[in-house]
């Protein structure tokens, strides 16, 4: 299993908006294309407008072929056009696990 980690930070007046545009528009465009999205969050305490979004792949290869897919996509293109401007400091990280999960270390 791969992790992709996108963080992000929004100015505050732009939050309500990216939120919907987000909800109403993106996630299902996301499930359309069945990816593993986990959640997105944003900071409660801390820095105001910080978010970050967690998807799950089965390998590097799948999280290529998907996330090809899914950008590739001109609706999602089109939606860019509109949140692109919002958003600022985006970073990735594709993370792979440093020990097996809790459940598979207590088997046996």
């Amino acid at each position: 299993m791969i992790l992709l980690r996108i963080t992000y930070r929004l100015r505050a007046h732009h939050m309500p908006q990216f939120e919907k545009i987000f909800a109403d528009e993106i996630a299902p465009l996301i499930r359309e294309h069945n990816l593993k999205f986990k959640s997105i969050w944003r900071t409660v305490v801390g820095s105001v407008g910080e978010y970050m979004e967690l998807w799950e792949f089965d390998s590097v290869a799948d999280f290529d072929e998907r996330w090809r897919a899914l950008i590739g996509d001109a609706r999602l293109q089109t939606i860019f056009e509109r949140t692109g401007p919002m958003v600022e400091d985006e970073q990735w990280s594709l993370m792979e696990a440093a020990l097996p999960p809790e459940s598979d270390q207590n088997a046996g």
